[in-house]
């Protein structure tokens, strides 16, 4: 026997606790995160970078002045504060839903790396956040697992796309201090961290990419092969490097696992709640005569 209203809706209060409890600790653990992460990505950037001008290229770093090398590393260094900037622009430009919950999560972490408060939380009218009435009858404070779904997916693309912006310019200030091939256009090495295929070309070193740019003489028609190292930041060997943020995002994993069994549970009876409620809508208007 099917279960009632009444019962599914039961259900999904009973669930809509369990994801917002969920909602709670993941903010809570995306912060600790992002609290630790900046500081990480200059430790590791500054690594990459020494790998580069030490092990790798060490005639071209010789080459430059004292000065020359102070300034390419306090440009290394500024790149913090990039990624941090960045991040927050990223961020802002998220799309969020109209629930307060998602809110105060969304305000929570860009709170991380600004006092001020990026989105508007004024309240939302009762008319834009239910289209159907009929779905009234669940609290308006529920939060839809999709939407924090949502919201944490977006979260982790605006990471991986800083960590690609800032390789390019660690790679663009290595350009410019004749550390890298200048005959390789920065157009190629930004495409190259951006290619999904990047992950199998690695170099030996964390956050390096190893690649041979193909130039062909158009004087003698030969092919000329340059092998280059460059910097690729991957979010994966950053964390897998750093044992305290792999500990938080192995956490933040487990809770995106239970969270991905809650929203299938979550769609699969909000389904069934649903076509309660048309058959019994339907029983309301329906005359025989």
């Amino acid at each position: 026997m099917s279960k009632s209203i009444k019962q599914l809706r039961s259900d999904l209060t009973i669930l809509n606790e369990k994801i917002k409890n969920l909602a709670v600790n993941l903010q809570g653990l995306y912060c600790h995160y992002f609290e630790s992460l900046s500081a990480v990505v200059k430790r590791q950037l500054t690594v990459a970078t020494y790998q580069i001008c030490t092990q790798k290229y060490p005639t071209a770093f010789l080459d430059l002045t004292y000065q020359q090398r102070y300034d390419l590393q306090q440009k290394i260094k500024g790149l913090e504060t990039v990624f941090q900037d960045d991040l927050l622009k990223a961020f802002s430009s998220i799309e969020l839903s109209d629930n307060q919950i998602i809110r105060d999560f969304y305000n929570q972490i860009i709170q991380v790396f600004s006092k001020e408060e990026i989105y508007n939380n004024d309240d939302v009218s009762e008319s834009e956040i239910n289209e159907n009435q009929q779905s009234n009858e669940i609290e308006d404070n529920e939060l839809d697992s999709q939407d924090l779904i949502k919201l944490q997916l977006d979260i982790e693309d605006c990471l991986e796309e800083c960590l690609t912006n800032i390789s390019h310019r660690a790679n663009k200030y290595l350009q410019q201090a004749h550390i890298l091939p200048d005959k390789i256009p920065s157009k190629i090495l930004e495409m190259a961290l951006q290619a999904e295929e990047n992950t199998s070309l690695v170099s030996g070193a964390p956050n390096l990419l190893s690649l041979l740019i193909e130039r062909e003489d158009k004087s003698d028609h030969n092919i000329d092969i340059t092998p280059i190292v460059a910097v690729c930041l991957r979010l994966t060997e950053i964390e897998f490097n750093d044992p305290s943020l792999n500990l938080i995002r192995q956490k933040i994993n487990n809770l995106l696992q239970q969270l991905n069994e809650l929203d299938t549970q979550y769609q699969k009876i909000h389904k069934k709640y649903s076509i309660a409620l048309a058959e019994s809508a339907w029983r309301s208007s329906w005359n025989d005569n």
